[in-house]
């Protein structure tokens, strides 16, 4: 390890090894060190164009930060607290005593948060783009199969008829939601620029936070210089909704699991997402669900860790707030990854559409159908017409010995009963926005690929803004 002098000797003294390994943050740093490097270089340019610093040492230390842009490895050689030490100490090894100008009109406190914002901003968009593909891929499929009978569950008992088209937008409105929700935080609350604010109450070099913000690519600033430094409550929001979102998608790995097992045997999974038994040869894991199943109750720990770093902590900048970085890029960079590998099972995937049907037919799942029709045609309480059928079923073999003595009992015939409760007649008989009629799906899918439309546009805009504008100057590409 690299040992140089560090900001902290000249008040402090050398720092004792033990103790600077166990506060330091470069390890987690490296996640954010292009951000970090993007940062730095969108402050010395402003300094130039305010012509707070010499144009001949400012265009020095913007190329020597290029450089480290393209191989950040020399940074963590070197014994230091965090990136922000290592990339001064480093500048001022190539440069010397002109790297000091680098660090006016800013702090370590405003500045690794502006590199976290521009990091968050940029793993949103990829989990939005993710959900964006995903979702679009579920209403193709759903297109696939407005008819093809399925159960619906509630309890994981067989409940009423449904389609697999149905449950297939189902995941899709879900996921709507979270898309809506990832767009409107990325844009009203993490593309804020903290920089300017200083340590704590900004600055009296005469930059212009607006404009350096722009300058950085970000939309917008966060006004108070408290707010800007202290607060990490943006990496909550996003980590809090993300992990909503990897609970969600928990779920619909159980559905997976429990869907292709043989007793369900309503999916045909891609082999390359299952894992055989060393001693069972016979098995047939549903490993990457399982997987994704586990990461929702990760998330959680993760969120829990980071909600509990900022829980009672002062108002104003604390070291404590360097650790809970780590946690939020860990829960988005997961679900991204999750998302990825769910959407690719479910690309990949066929329904077992015998299965699904002999399941609709086995079980009296059109009971409410029956009784619904009862009610309306004899004029009867809906909860008098249930309790007979209730009873009747009770001691009853099969729903159709069921069907024989309810129709004995009440006197309605037969066939005028039949057409509702006939499976796929009973999703043909809920023609309501949201129920399984294939109409009403169809037109939900058209609906909802209008809405993947407009937010593709939408997420474009955000790319091009989510590119550093210096960078783009120099061809570079961001990372």
């Amino acid at each position: 390890m690299i040992l140089m002098i560090s900001y902290r000797e000249p008040l402090l003294g050398k720092t004792d090894e033990m103790i600077l390994k166990y506060i330091s943050s470069i390890k987690d740093d490296t996640a954010i060190v292009h951000e970090v490097l993007e940062v730095l270089m969108a402050h010395v340019q402003h300094l130039m164009h305010k012509n707070i610093i010499p144009q001949n040492i400012g265009k020095k230390i913007t190329e020597i930060l290029l450089e480290l842009y393209k191989d950040p490895s020399p940074l963590f050689s070197m014994s230091v607290e965090d990136v922000h030490e290592a990339i001064e100490l480093y500048i001022e090894r190539k440069i010397g005593k002109d790297a000091g100008w680098l660090a006016i009109a800013k702090s370590r406190n405003d500045h690794v948060v502006a590199a976290l914002r521009l990091k968050v901003k940029r793993l949103l968009v990829k989990l939005i783009d993710e959900l964006l593909k995903f979702r679009a891929l579920l209403l193709q499929k759903a297109n696939q199969h407005l008819e093809t009978l399925m159960p619906a569950f509630t309890h994981l008992q067989p409940a009423q008829v449904s389609t697999y088209a149905h449950y297939l937008t189902y995941v899709e409105e879900i996921l709507a939601t979270y898309t809506k929700l990832l767009l409107f935080i990325t844009k009203e609350v993490i593309d804020k620029s903290p920089l300017g604010a200083s340590a704590a109450t900004t600055t009296t070099v005469p930059i212009d936070r607006y404009e350096l913000a722009y300058e950085t690519g970000f939309k917008d600033l966060v006004v108070n210089s408290i707010v800007a430094t202290g607060s990490r409550d943006f990496l909550a929001i996003a980590s809090a909704i993300s992990t909503c979102l990897a609970v969600f998608i928990s779920r619909i790995a159980e559905d997976m699991i429990i869907f292709s097992t043989p007793q369900f045997n309503y999916l045909n999974p891609d082999s390359r997402h299952l894992a055989t038994s060393s001693v069972m040869p016979h098995k047939k894991n549903l490993v990457t669900m399982e997987i994704a199943r586990a990461w929702g109750g990760e998330a959680i720990g993760h969120l829990t860790a980071l909600l509990s770093i900022l829980k009672a902590l002062p108002s104003g900048y604390n070291l404590d707030l360097q650790e809970a970085t780590k946690h939020c890029i860990r829960v988005l960079q997961e679900t991204i990854n999750t998302l990825t590998i769910v959407k690719d099972f479910i690309e990949k995937l066929e329904p077992n559409t015998q299965s699904m049907k002999r399941d609709v037919e086995l079980y009296p799942i059109t009971s409410t159908e029956l009784i619904e029709t009862i009610s309306l045609r004899l004029c009867k309480p809906y909860r008098e017409v249930h309790r007979k059928l209730a009873l009747v079923i009770r001691s009853s073999k099969s729903f159709k010995d069921a069907l024989d003595k309810v129709f004995s009992e009440l006197g309605v015939y037969f066939l005028e009963l039949k057409p509702p409760i006939e499976p796929k007649n009973s999703i043909y008989a809920k023609n309501h926005p949201g129920s399984p009629h294939p109409l009403s799906v169809k037109n939900y899918i058209t609906k909802a690929e209008k809405r993947i439309r407009d937010e593709y546009i939408e997420l474009d805009v955000m790319k091009k803004n989510s590119k550093n504008p210096i960078l783009c100057q120099k061809n570079e590409s961001v990372i």
